[in-house]
């Protein structure tokens, strides 16, 4: 599906800040999912967030074998 401004996925993408979020929603193949009709409730961590995990740990994550790990982590809430 393609990311809208009237989707979750593509309110995110449309700000720059969230870019690091959109890519690991990407990478986990939840895209799709969260540009349906919800209802969602998204706790969105900005880049800056995400500057603060250790070095590594994002590029890690959004490898394709760690899919599972990443869509577990993403859907936790």
């Amino acid at each position: 599906a393609a990311a809208t401004l009237t989707t979750l996925v593509g309110v995110a993408a449309a700000k720059p800040d969230f870019s690091t979020l959109v890519t690991a929603v990407q990478a986990a193949g939840l895209a799709d999912t969260l540009s349906g009709s919800g209802p969602f409730t998204v706790f969105a961590p900005t880049n800056a967030a995400f500057d603060t995990l250790p070095d590594g740990t994002v590029e890690r994550l959004v490898q394709p074998r760690q899919r599972a790990q990443l869509t577990r982590i993403l859907t936790y809430h």
